[in-house]
């Protein structure tokens, strides 16, 4: 610090020396130029004019020369300067200005403090209450709080913690929920009734129950088929499964709108299962192609012969349920048996279009009944059934196998269940009435005319026919 003081001062000096010394030349050229005049009078202007020139340039050299100096002399002390303030450190409120930071930190320490249980405005205002309550005399409730020094804290209890609190608060929830959701629905009701908006147009409704409508699908599982002679069949090579569909379970009152249409099985179900409430008409001995004859059926409440073809165009059912094929198995071929199945249906269809159609395998024959010299046996059968059940649609028509519930690991009709190797029991209908009640679907009414109706089952049976393989091409041959 001393030797810049000096240099500034030596600095100074050498400015105030060639300030005198030029005042001093200018003084001299002053003088010699009124000499000059005095003493020579007589010179030419041109001369002293000159000479005056040459004289006013060396002084400008000089004063140019000086000030050269002293304009270096400053830039060094500037530059010295900058390096003095360089080395010279930042005040605190510089540095608070440059960084912002600092500022955010120390103003969320400060809310931290203010809002702290411990020692901020709630600490205070607790206090206020406990000197109050001490005050007028009353018990000071206790509370812990979690920064009670005594006890250690770990990430393992936070997590217990608001596990706990949540479960809790779940639980609140869903008691709430079932306490008033009655309510919210009635209120919810009123509001739709009062502003009118449940009467929305009917096509909506319908194109909303055809999206959500379920379709069923029939699956049939494969095997080997063996090489048969017979004129009557010959081995399908698969099974039919009981169509997949979110079936509903229901009591004896589904069969109130409910006709069973069949053979001696069907009869069989009409005496021992119980389902007082539906319309038998069948017969021992019934087959395909005598349903829908002249000589009728017998309906089983009146035990006379009622023609089915008026029947079913004066009366509507909601279910009509059909098993036949046992009688047919030494008539025709399957062929045959699949096409006329096929034109009772859509007969049906016609004549009931908003009914559910299900169409029921026929039941195995036991391991002594089961001739497979003759046409009486359960390839056959097998056959019959895998042919009728291309027929389902999983919309309105669905095929309802019963099979495993009476058969054993070989596929035969368990002998200990059967008088005759082909007929159950009359405690074994029961089991099939409730195979029955948990395979229902409700009803669609039909929204289209008859011939609509018709022309659709049609094309429904005959798209089954084409996915579900043999049975299709043999008939269309």
């Amino acid at each position: 610090m001393k030797k810049n003081k000096n240099k500034k001062k030596k600095a100074q000096k050498n400015n105030v020396s060639a300030r005198k010394k030029n005042n001093k030349k200018t003084q001299q050229i002053q003088k010699a130029a009124g000499q000059g005049r005095a003493k020579e009078p007589e010179k030419d202007k041109k001369t002293i004019e000159i000479t005056q020139d040459i004289k006013i340039e060396e002084i400008t050299e000089d004063i140019v020369k000086d000030n050269g100096e002293n304009k270096t002399n400053k830039a060094e002390e500037a530059v010295k300067e900058k390096k003095r303030g360089r080395k010279r450190k930042k005040t605190w409120k510089e540095q608070i200005s440059v960084c912002p930071y600092l500022i955010i930190v120390a103003a969320t320490s400060l809310a931290a403090m203010v809002c702290s249980d411990e020692i901020g405005i709630r600490a205070a205002a607790r206090e206020a209450h406990t000197v109050a309550l001490e005050t007028m005399g009353k018990s000071v409730p206790t509370q812990e709080y979690a920064s009670d020094q005594s006890t250690e804290y770990t990430p393992e209890d936070g997590e217990i913690l608001q596990q706990e609190e949540g479960a809790e608060k779940e639980e609140e929830k869903t008691t709430d929920e079932l306490e008033n959701a009655g309510e919210c629905k009635e209120t919810s009701d009123d509001k739709i009734n009062e502003d009118g908006l449940d009467n929305e147009p009917e096509e909506d409704e319908e194109a909303d129950n055809t999206e959500e409508t379920p379709v069923g699908i029939t699956r049939f599982e494969t095997y080997e088929p063996r090489v048969t002679d017979s004129i009557y069949y010959s081995d399908a090579g698969k099974i039919a499964l009981t169509t997949e569909y979110p079936y509903t379970k229901e009591n004896e009152s589904y069969f109130k709108d409910a006709a069973f249409l069949g053979d001696s099985r069907t009869l069989g179900i009409s005496d021992y299962a119980g389902l007082d409430e539906a319309d038998f008409y069948c017969d021992s001995g019934m087959t395909i192609f005598k349903l829908l004859g002249e000589d009728g059926v017998t309906y089983q409440k009146t035990g006379n012969k009622e023609n089915l073809t008026q029947v079913l165009q004066q009366k509507q059912y909601g279910k009509i349920y059909m098993m036949l094929g046992m009688n047919e198995l030494g008539y025709g071929n399957t062929e045959m048996y699949l096409k006329q199945y096929r034109e009772v249906v859509e007969q049906i269809r016609e004549w009931q279009p908003g009914a559910i159609i299900y169409i029921m395998a026929n039941l195995h024959v036991s391991q002594e009944k089961n001739n497979l010299e003759t046409e009486f046996n359960n390839m056959n059968i097998n056959a019959k059934n895998a042919a009728s059940a291309t027929l389902a649609n999983g919309t309105d028509i669905f095929y309802l196998d019963a099979n495993p519930l009476f058969t054993d690991e070989e596929g035969c009709l368990n002998a200990e269940i059967s008088f005759d190797g082909v007929h159950l029991y009359a405690q074994h209908y029961e089991a099939w009435r409730e195979f029955l009640l948990e395979h229902a679907v409700e009803p669609v009414e039909a929204q289209e005319s008859s011939d609509e109706a018709g022309a659709g089952i049609a094309a429904g049976l005959s798209a089954s026919k084409m996915e579900n393989g043999c049975y299709g091409k043999n008939t269309a041959q």
